[in-house]
């Protein structure tokens, strides 16, 4: 199911949005979680939006975001980068581990 509309609650004053970002780049780096998984995190303990409200912001259908948090279909890079651009976010090349 890809519907989430209950905003979930604020994160503590000892996890600041940074320190979220990076532990989530490192568990995607090792293979822990995939970029759908970071996508829906973020969108929920960061920025406390459900899906209709994030894909306003970014600009594109909640159900295209719906496939970007499940990992499926082949989003554009446009697409890939506009989903994570409001957490300062890109597609790129990293070093493997």
């Amino acid at each position: 199911m890809c519907s989430d509309s209950v905003k979930p609650g604020k994160n503590s004053a000892q996890n600041p949005e940074r320190e979220i970002i990076t532990a989530l780049l490192i568990s995607y780096q090792k293979g822990e979680l995939t970029a759908g998984q970071i996508l829906k995190i973020m969108r929920r303990e960061i920025l406390e939006m459900n899906q209709t409200e994030y894909a306003i912001l970014v600009g594109i259908s909640r159900r295209t975001l719906c496939a970007l948090e499940q990992d499926q279909g082949s989003p554009t890079l446009a697409v890939f980068n506009a989903a994570f651009r409001p957490f300062g976010l890109q597609a790129g090349l990293i070093t493997a581990l």
